[in-house]
């Protein structure tokens, strides 16, 4: 759909794949490439997803291109008879494209495509980085079978090891049951509910996103009103601008590696409003990456304001660095008998500052 002139939309600034065909080492030339999933056989009740991809891409290539300077490249959709052979073609894209430090950004197909984009990330890593847009945990008893429905298990199961952090946000209390809560907090994976993030609270998801090398959108946690689902689930959830802002928000993040926009069902978006808000996030999300700025604070940095806490209580000093330029604030944990800088909020000082320990900074403690 084309709303301006086509010079002047995102049409004209994306790359089609390979005219000579693919070749690996021109992946150089480009920061982002567009991957389509055209399958839904795993996401049950909501096949339809399988048509997402090229809708989106419709809405996507007239929206008006990003004004800065972004390369993307669009490699098509993913190929692959069987459910496996797809599965292990977005695992081996996404290592390749990872090696070449070009972001991934999947669109369409259901939240099954996490597990092989995860393990596209983890070979020889075991300090990955994730981030989980959703409404609800899909957790299940180890006996069901693996689908949309049941991923985190699986990723629970296969790659546990590879993630030093996983933070699931959006979440509605009341569609967690008690055992699927109760597993989160055994596997120390952070929960933050819809009502920590709406409105004002918006910016509390930007320091979940900064440190994330993977972000999977389920459009489920968008309100029904913007984005029609395959189910009521949706009655609640973020609004569409909450949406593209937490898109933006993940493209500023500079370990960003894989984008995924899931679960989008053109089959029932009767008024194409779903389509053209996915596409808008994708936009938010490009806008984002053209403006990502490398942040790792050092205390050698003038732009960084330092502080160091002392909390008697537990004598233990903790520091954080504020980004004078940026107000983004970052904190020192205990990792491996040294530090790691980690992405905080402005609530983490505070808390020291009245004499808690901030949640992130016991958390790797424990870890430690």
């Amino acid at each position: 759909m084309q709303l301006m002139p086509y010079i002047d939309s995102m049409g004209s600034q994306l790359v089609y794949g390979f005219e000579s065909g693919f070749k690996e080492e021109r992946l150089v030339d480009y920061d982002v490439a567009i991957i389509g999933v055209k399958d839904g056989r795993n996401s049950i009740g909501n096949e339809g997803c399988e048509d997402g991809a090229d809708v989106v891409r419709g809405y996507l290539a007239g929206l008006r291109k990003i004004p800065k300077n972004i390369n993307i490249i669009d490699l098509g959709n993913i190929q692959g008879q069987t459910l496996n052979d797809r599965y292990f073609a977005v695992r081996e894209v996404i290592n390749i494209l990872a090696s070449y430090e070009v972001c991934c950004v999947i669109i369409g197909g259901g939240q099954d495509y996490v597990l092989p984009s995860v393990k596209g990330l983890s070979n020889g890593h075991d300090d990955l980085f994730i981030s989980i847009i959703d409404s609800k945990l899909d957790l299940s008893d180890e006996k069901e079978d693996f689908c949309s429905q049941t991923f985190l298990s699986q990723i629970e199961k296969d790659c546990k090891d590879t993630i030093m952090e996983l933070n699931l946000m959006g979440i509605q209390n009341y569609l967690v049951g008690e055992s699927q809560e109760n597993k989160i907090t055994e596997l120390d994976w952070e929960c933050t509910r819809l009502k920590q993030l709406r409105d004002e609270n918006i910016c509390s998801s930007e320091p979940l996103l900064r440190d994330a090398d993977l972000v999977s959108f389920d459009v489920g946690a968008i309100q029904k009103e913007n984005m029609p689902y395959f189910t009521n689930i949706n009655v609640n959830g973020f609004t569409g601008v909450e949406a593209c802002q937490i898109a933006w928000y993940a493209g500023v993040g500079e370990r960003l590696k894989v984008f995924c926009l899931q679960e989008y069902n053109p089959n029932i978006d009767n008024s194409g409003k779903g389509g053209m808000l996915c596409a808008e996030i994708i936009w938010h999300l490009f806008d984002g990456m053209s403006q990502c700025i490398k942040d790792i604070p050092s205390e050698s940095a003038s732009a960084y304001k330092i502080s160091v806490v002392h909390l008697q209580d537990f004598d233990v000093d903790i520091r954080f660095y504020l980004n004078r330029v940026n107000n983004r604030w970052w904190i020192e944990v205990p990792w491996k008998s040294d530090v790691k800088m980690l992405a905080c909020d402005k609530k983490d000082y505070l808390m020291a500052q009245s004499g808690e320990l901030p949640d992130k900074w016991w958390k790797y403690f424990r870890k430690d």
